[in-house]
């Protein structure tokens, strides 16, 4: 990976109005090791890798550098699928009229986190929320 690798990194998580603490959270890594991957200083393993595709709902591949990797141009993005997962987060999660960008620093800093973990500790989280504060 590369400079590029770090420019596409910086631009997701702008694009998703978090901050670089959000992201180095929900990784288990210090801020400042998440800053090197945006600088290309530094490169995550695979498993980070795929963890930051998580977190972004992107294929972790657009990371990889071309020829190998996809090309990638913000204008790639799946907006209208960003933006139906948006709808439907917003839908469902808050009320129907709040908006994703209005979370506080605390609940992204949660959904960031949520969306790193692998589906089957989402299931228990679920299983826990539900069952500790549902219906």
């Amino acid at each position: 990976m590369s400079k590029d690798f770090g420019n596409k990194l910086q631009l997701l998580r702008k694009k998703c109005e978090f901050t670089q603490k959000n992201i180095a959270d929900a990784l288990h890594i210090d801020r400042s090791t998440y800053a090197y991957y945006e600088r290309g200083t530094t490169e995550p393993d695979f498993k980070t890798l795929v963890k930051i595709g998580k977190i972004f709902n992107v294929d972790p591949a657009i990371f990889l550098p071309t020829p190998y990797g996809a090309e990638f141009d913000v204008a790639d993005l799946d907006v209208a699928k960003m933006e139906k997962q948006s709808k439907a987060f917003k839908e469902e999660i808050l009320n129907k009229n709040s908006k994703t960008y209005s979370l506080s620093a605390k609940e992204k800093k949660l959904l960031v986190a949520f969306r790193a973990l692998e589906d089957e500790e989402k299931d228990k989280l679920m299983d826990y929320v539900y069952g500790n504060f549902g219906d």
